[in-house]
């Protein structure tokens, strides 16, 4: 047996958490004095650092920054555990409401040699979009020659949005460069 066992297993590392590596607590507070709030909310004073240590010793919990940039800093006396658990669901919370928020576009892209029957097929897209709250991006691309026929794509255009309801456009048809592109809006329910 040699002892050769453990040099090239790699180490294993714990993942990192940018909300647990943020906290500043216990012994990392360095300030002089700092004013200290305990685990109900009420004001103990402004205090040395490690009188406000000592006290949060003395109770079984731990002293956590709140506000570095106040004078002077704002620490409190709390379950570190549990701190950390409520900045974590707070996170969660958030992200949860942006991505309720975040609003979709949907995009639809017509020929202006398109027949009628894919026309209703691309229209009956657009309106289950629009039911669904997304907005909708409608594109008419042409190619070679059909540059100058860009009046029909204009009336392809007008009609799409006119078949689709009650919606608002947000954005006209305008041309740009080869493509009308429009933009469709559903209406506040």
């Amino acid at each position: 047996m040699s002892g050769s066992f453990g040099k090239n297993r790699p180490r294993l590392r714990r993942p990192e958490d940018p909300i647990k590596d943020s906290i500043v607590s216990n012994d990392r507070i360095r300030y002089p004095e700092v004013r200290v709030i305990d685990e109900n909310g009420d004001q103990l004073g402004i205090m040395t650092s490690r009188q406000a240590l000592w006290q949060a010793k003395d109770r079984g919990l731990d002293l956590v920054e709140v506000t570095a940039n106040a004078t002077p800093p704002v620490v409190r006396i709390t379950d570190l555990n549990k701190w950390i658990y409520n900045l974590k669901q707070a996170k969660k919370e958030q992200d949860r409401k942006a991505r309720e928020n975040a609003v979709v576009i949907k995009e639809i892209q017509l020929r202006p040699v398109i027949d009628k029957h894919d026309l209703e097929v691309k229209r009956n897209h657009a309106k289950c979009f629009l039911d669904e709250s997304a907005k909708v991006k409608i594109i008419i691309k042409f190619r070679g020659r059909e540059l100058s026929f860009s009046h029909k794509g204009f009336e392809i255009m007008n009609d799409f949005i006119a078949g689709l309801g009650p919606c608002k456009v947000e954005k006209a048809p305008e041309m740009n460069g080869r493509t009308i592109l429009a933009v469709i809006a559903p209406t506040k329910t």
